[in-house]
């Protein structure tokens, strides 16, 4: 009687163990995890900026971007390692001592060497300046599409900040232009060292030293250590406006000041060219041709008529510049358009062409979806209120533009391509447009995506979620006499689309719905960190006016929440990293809010070994049911013997 008892219980645990590695097993990971090369110390976060010196609506805006690229290597994209990675860091609203002007944005600019890529040591973030904005920020645009210009070189990196400032009933809006290739060590800077010493960096914490940086960031505009709480005093001083580090360098910047008064909602740049929209326009968008080297406004041309006003309830716009099919003599626009109707929500978007700047304006539908929301969104969560109102991940480089929509959780890519037929000189020049819903994300726990980023080739584009989990997705190039376009060649040349006597067709062409190509994204690599972590891997997400540290306890990650806040990916040189083969290096990079990195390599992968472990700490509410419920069985089974 006591063995077929002990034989019954043996069976009760068997199949629940049974039954959980099943489940572990069904839901295993089928793509290849890559692999995690390298992870920053906690010693080299970057200090915080105190909660007291940001405004209430502050959105803190991060970048990576390579120093400098390597402009004879034969691969397009491969960077320079020996220059060394940025860190762009923006607060759109930073609190200020001036009176009139009580918020500013304020742009840090850091730079690591990138020797840990090689295997060594990974050094500390170096300030290399601090730029205060003159009002606080309302939009950012970074272009880094690099097209080859007709002298060879390449078009420079920029990045291109709006803010306004208010004087008296009056709103005046303005871009600030960065030019990220321009870094530069300041003229004034190695005057200013020589007349305040070479230790103004090594200034203590207390009151007289902070009074003391106060002065020489305001006079001399030389920055005081980061690291020390008094810098946050000393950048919201009323007469600091920009400042260097210890190298003394610092990027070119210009002011252009945009005309008009109302509201700036959406806003772009590509080359010299601004693309902005305005609330109530009468237009849908107005275009502006910058002098880049004097700050001013060559021409501006104005965009179709609209024939209702923008930005009614749960209203949502977005515009991009696309590489344009008719270079020099046209332009190409994206626009998304979403609105609600009585109950449901329509978001579309389209493609508008100018055969001749301001003269005629076509566009092409290209797709709608709608969503029901019932009477004022009341049939919506709070994450899906956010999900229609947060503005799409976008990324530009070369001739791909990449557009996630949050809402409708789908990938919309736009390609500049070129066809010729077959003993024909005749060029054909379209944009492709290519919708996907990215595989994966929508059925793990993150169901869409927070951060984005493509290659420089673009055929690469990594996406990470509030859970910090990455995707990898690749889309191969297969080689047709039709097709003259290579994603790895993303410049033009006389080679690779000939000019014709007569003007190219331009158009519109879209792929209808479920047709596919070989250019749709396909998942090739993933990673995935555990849900129940006892230590963060930024465990600067509290208050940084927080006395005390974050509890050293097993509990899920926060949905709303991701530690991580802008993704890279960086092309080496072989020769420079020490790898063998003649391919490229490619890495791609995290970075959170603290300034601590992730590192992975895309070279090598391998299927993830552990399956039971991590189902079972990612499930631990169905674990504690499950063993619930198997103990019980055990204990009536024993009570009854």
């Amino acid at each position: 009687m006591r063995y077929a008892l002990r034989t019954r219980q043996g069976i009760l645990v068997a199949v629940g163990a049974a039954y959980i590695f099943v489940l572990a097993w069904f839901n295993r990971q089928p793509i290849p995890t890559t692999a995690l090369l390298h992870e920053s110390d906690n010693s080299l976060k970057l200090r915080t900026t105190g909660s007291s010196h940001l405004g209430t609506k502050n959105k803190d805006i991060h970048w990576l971007e390579p120093t400098q690229y390597l402009e004879l290597s034969d691969t397009p994209g491969v960077i320079n390692l020996d220059a060394g990675l940025l860190h762009i860091r923006l607060h759109t609203e930073f609190r200020t001592l001036q009176a009139r002007q009580p918020l500013g944005g304020l742009l840090k600019v850091y730079r690591k060497p990138l020797q840990f890529v090689k295997g060594g040591v990974e050094d500390a973030w170096e300030l290399l300046f601090v730029d205060r904005l003159p009002g606080p920020v309302k939009l950012t645009y970074l272009d880094r599409t690099r097209l080859r210009l007709p002298d060879g070189q390449h078009a420079p990196r920029r990045l291109a900040v709006l803010y306004y400032v208010a004087d008296q009933e009056t709103m005046a809006y303005a871009t600030r232009i960065y030019d990220l290739e321009s870094l530069h060590k300041a003229k004034y800077f190695d005057a200013a060292v020589k007349k305040v010493g070479p230790k103004w960096w090594e200034l203590g914490n207390d009151t007289e030293a902070a009074v003391q940086a106060a002065k020489i960031a305001a006079e001399n505009w030389l920055c005081p250590d980061d690291e020390l709480k008094l810098a946050d005093s000393v950048f919201a001083g009323a007469y600091f406006r920009q400042c260097v580090g210890r190298a003394g360098l610092k990027f070119h910047s210009v002011d252009v000041g945009l005309p008009g008064a109302q509201d700036v909602i959406e806003f772009s740049l590509r080359g010299s060219t601004l693309l902005y929209s305005r609330l109530n326009d009468v237009v849908r968008f107005r275009v502006v041709e910058l002098n880049l080297e004097t700050g001013g406004r060559l021409t501006q041309t104005v965009g179709p008529d609209v024939s209702e006003y923008l930005r009614d309830t749960g209203r949502q716009t977005f515009l991009a510049q696309l590489h344009s099919t008719r270079p020099g003599s046209s332009m190409d626009v994206f626009l998304a358009h979403g609105s609600t109707t009585s109950d449901t929500f329509y978001f579309s978007f389209e493609l508008l062409q100018n055969t001749t700047l301001a003269k005629r304006w076509i566009h092409e539908d290209v797709k709608r979806y709608r969503l029901p929301v019932h009477q004022q969104f009341s049939g919506l969560s709070r994450d899906e209120l956010r999900l229609v109102n947060d503005p799409p991940l976008v990324d530009q480089v070369g001739l791909t533009s990449v557009f996630y929509f949050k809402a409708t959780d789908i990938i919309v890519v736009v390609d500049t391509e070129w066809f010729r037929d077959h003993g024909s000189a005749n060029v054909t020049q379209l944009q492709r447009v290519r919708e996907s819903r990215p595989p994966y994300i929508s059925t793990l726990n993150s169901p869409v995506a927070v951060n984005m980023t493509l290659d420089d080739s673009g055929a690469l584009l990594a996406m990470s979620t509030v859970d910090d989990e990455l995707f990898i997705f690749s889309r191969a190039h297969a080689s047709s006499t039709m097709r003259i376009l290579d994603y790895r060649r993303y410049f033009r040349t006389p080679l690779l689309m000939p000019w014709v006597a007569t003007e190219p067709v331009s158009s519109v062409d879209s792929l209808d719905e479920g047709e596919t190509d070989i250019f749709n994204w396909q998942l090739r690599l993933t990673w995935q960190p555990s849900n129940l972590l006892a230590v963060r891997w930024d465990d600067g997400l509290g208050s940084p006016d927080s006395p005390f540290p974050n509890t050293q306890r097993f509990i899920p990650r926060p949905h709303h929440q991701s530690t991580t806040t802008c993704l890279r990916f960086l092309h080496f040189d072989p020769l420079q990293v020490s790898a063998k083969g003649p391919d490229a290096v490619i890495r791609i990079l995290a970075l959170s809010s603290a300034g601590r990195l992730r590192m992975w390599e895309l070279d090598s992968h391998e299927q993830n070994p552990h399956i039971l472990w991590p189902f079972i700490t990612e499930h631990w509410g169905l674990m504690f049911i499950l063993a619930a419920v198997i103990s019980c069985c055990v204990y009536n089974e024993r009570r009854w013997g």
